[in-house]
């Protein structure tokens, strides 16, 4: 007997839309529960300030052309568009739920606060080496914080997971230069490839320095109960999910930016910067 797909196809109708209004409602308390809207001003002050330390290298000249266009790749907008496509299309929003109530509690609350607060406060190089040494200091007296705050690392992938981003960063940065017909020929995927890989490790040591140090200044003013709470919490399925989603909307927005970027560095360097 054949069946008509028609019934099927009008009761799907009907369920996207709910589907959509319900992904939608989750990115909007991820939103909130993370503070998206300040995360993204602090990681567009960071961008630009390391844009414009790119012409300390001669290959671009200082200039307002260079500051108008690094502030027109790093828009509030456009971060907030890319983030959002990127947890979208992670498909690990649905079952991250149990994650994102932990961080719409107080406690979860202060938690983001204090992350935030460290982010800001290491862009300071002089409170990072201290922070450096205060974390060479407590692996030689053997505090038990070392372990909770390794073990959060690993639970969090952050060191394998901020590598690969960096590393496709990168990448995206050479391919935003190769769109430009001056540099075509000059960067071949092969060439890019290599170069990127060639990379990899100073990116590693960073990478690994970079997250203890942050670590051991946010985490420092948490109990070891809590503390533990935390790792436990991103150590569960729902934790899994919530931090595949992040990294993959950061990873996105990362990576138009360095296209973006990686663009408008080609076009400066040839001195077609209108």
């Amino acid at each position: 007997m054949r069946i008509s797909l028609l019934p099927a196809i009008a009761a799907l109708s009907l369920l996207i839309p709910t589907s959509l209004h319900a992904q939608t409602a989750l990115v909007d308390r991820y939103y909130a529960a993370l503070n998206m809207d300040e995360v993204f001003r602090v990681l567009r002050d960071e961008a630009i300030a390391a844009g414009q330390e790119m012409t300390e290298e001669g290959d671009i000249q200082a200039s307002p052309s260079w500051t108008r266009r690094l502030e027109q790749i790093y828009t509030l907008d456009k971060m907030d568009a890319e983030f959002r496509d990127g947890l979208v299309a992670s498909g690990a929003l649905e079952g991250s739920e149990e994650a994102l109530a932990f961080f719409e509690t107080e406690s979860g609350k202060r938690i983001v606060q204090i992350e935030l607060d460290a982010r800001i406060a290491l862009n300071d190089e002089a409170l990072e080496d201290d922070v450096r040494q205060k974390v060479e200091t407590m692996r030689e007296d053997k505090d038990p914080r070392i372990e909770l705050y390794e073990n959060f690392v690993i639970v969090n992938d952050l060191i394998d997971s901020n590598v690969m981003g960096a590393l496709n960063a990168n990448l995206a940065f050479y391919q935003g230069m190769a769109s430009n017909p001056q540099f075509d020929q000059s960067l071949p995927e092969s060439v890019m490839l290599s170069t990127v890989w060639e990379q990899e490790p100073e990116i590693r040591e960073n990478v690994t320095d970079w997250t203890m140090n942050f670590s051991a200044l946010a985490y420092s003013v948490l109990s070891l109960e809590e503390l533990q709470d935390y790792i436990d919490m991103s150590a569960s399925e729902a934790g899994q999910k919530f931090n595949t989603a992040l990294f993959a909307g950061f990873d996105q927005m990362f990576e138009q930016q360095s296209y973006d970027l990686g663009k408008a560095t080609a076009e400066f360097m040839m001195g077609d910067d209108t």
